[in-house]
């Protein structure tokens, strides 16, 4: 049996639960604001070092990441176990990382914050600020960190602050050098993006479908401040022969969309333009807002690693890492409507009763010009996760993204074709999706 196995680990110490059994009620489709900008040095650390030191309690552990980070709890604190009353040292730091779905508590409600904290225990609360799957979360904190933590083994103090420091530690020059690059990105009057997705859709126990769905999608997009937005897609769906071809217009005018055809292979023009959540000039507000949303965004949810430099196309690239995870919708809906004019285009979001669990980890690299300080390509890991509903009967979403950047401020041409101008309009509101008897009942 492997200790560091987090099942095993789970039934074990019981206090924490895998990041992926809580989450959204709905998709994230503004999970790109989601970039921030934070750096880590990575030390050597081992939970084994020999010491006559005395070994760190899990109480003191939570409390010194939490006093690291600077985290306090939010929206009145969540519910404290029961071994850790409102007195406690312990209780804000405890509150705070429940909020973040960080830790659980024993099956029989109490904490137990002064018997001492394992290697694994330690090792998956780092993880999952990083935004590391359980599976994976020991091997990987080796990996990228030097950070090994022995199955068997407690925390000692100095290994404990070495730990917090290497994984969640923040590099002022590179978080400012990001900042600076927002800016640059929020100035871009067109550009071209080629993206590679590749996206698998895990749906709730019960249904048919449980197995779940898996699509890749290659799109082009076209961006001109003045004209809109022209993007081409081809998504590979199970069980076609052929790929979907799609293609999609936002204009200052309105939204359109062809169809793919089922017979024909032509495609079908309708006007989506009612369906849209954001017009084409709130999209741009939202861009030239895109420097506050960063800042905004640039706390203790997300990571960045400084990787040096590397050549790409004959460009010097600074080269970043990205880990980290958002544990609430209405964290990154808060943050949105803080940054822009008009914060009523989220205020109804950000009041959804369906958006209480969602969790999103992000994990990846980016590749910035050193030159100009835009990004030139991204390749991103994202998980989502939501609990599974009568109206949304899915667990999770996750996403493989691949983005190149090019012919930043050269023209681009973007023309809506004629066959589009007079388009059907479809409905204003999509149906809701109706949930099959035993996925129904599975959520109960």
């Amino acid at each position: 049996m492997d200790r560091r196995d987090p099942a095993v680990f789970a039934d074990r110490a019981g206090y924490i639960t895998g990041m992926g059994e809580t989450g959204m009620k709905k998709p994230l489709t503004m999970a790109s604001a989601a970039l921030l900008a934070l750096s880590i040095s990575a030390a050597s650390v081992s939970a084994a070092d020999v010491s006559t030191e005395t070994p760190v309690t899990r109480g003191q552990f939570i409390q010194q990441v939490a006093d690291y980070l600077q985290l306090s709890p939010q929206n009145g604190g969540a519910p404290l176990p029961l071994d850790i009353s409102a007195q406690s040292p312990y209780a804000g730091p405890v509150q705070a990382l429940i909020e973040r779905q960080i830790i659980d508590g024993y099956p029989d409600g109490t904490f137990r914050p002064d018997q001492p904290i394992t290697g694994p225990e330690a090792g998956y609360i780092l993880a999952r600020f990083l935004g590391f799957e359980d599976a994976s979360a020991l091997e990987r904190l080796e990996q990228k960190f030097d950070i090994r933590f022995d199955s068997e083994a407690v925390v000692l103090p100095d290994a404990a602050q070495q730990a917090i420091r290497a994984s969640l530690a923040s590099d002022s020059k590179i978080r400012e050098w990001l900042k600076q690059s927002s800016v640059k990105q929020a100035e871009l009057k067109s550009f071209k993006v080629d993206m590679d997705q590749n996206m698998k859709i895990r749906l709730a126990p019960g249904r048919a479908e449980t197995a779940g769905m898996e699509t890749t999608v290659r799109s082009a997009s076209l961006f001109d401040l003045a004209k809109g937005m022209h993007i081409s897609m081809s998504m590979a769906v199970p069980g076609e022969s052929k790929p979907m071809e799609m293609e999609q217009y936002i204009l200052p005018g309105g939204s359109y969309m062809r169809l793919p055809g089922a017979e024909t292979g032509e495609g079908t023009w309708v006007n989506t333009t009612k369906q849209m959540p954001f017009t084409f000039e709130q999209l741009i507000q939202l861009q030239k807002d895109s420097v506050s949303l960063n800042q905004s965004l640039m706390n203790n949810s997300f990571f960045y690693r400084d990787l040096g430099t590397e050549q790409l196309d004959g460009r010097t690239m600074k080269k970043i890492e990205i880990n980290g995870k958002l544990h609430d919708f209405k964290q990154i809906l808060s943050a949105l409507g803080s940054a822009m004019n008009d914060p009523s285009m989220v205020q109804s979001l950000t009041e959804s009763s369906d958006l209480q669990n969602l969790s999103l980890s992000m994990n990846g690299t980016m590749w910035v010009d050193e030159a100009t300080q835009l990004t030139a390509k991204m390749e991103t890991t994202m998980s989502i996760r939501y609990d599974a509903s009568e109206t949304m009967p899915l667990e999770g979403m996750d996403m493989i993204i691949t983005a190149v950047y090019k012919n930043l401020n050269e023209p681009v041409e973007i023309v809506l074709p004629e066959a589009a101008k007079n388009a059907p309009e479809v409905a204003a509101k999509m149906p809701a999706i109706e949930a099959e008897p035993a996925a129904a009942s599975a959520s109960q």
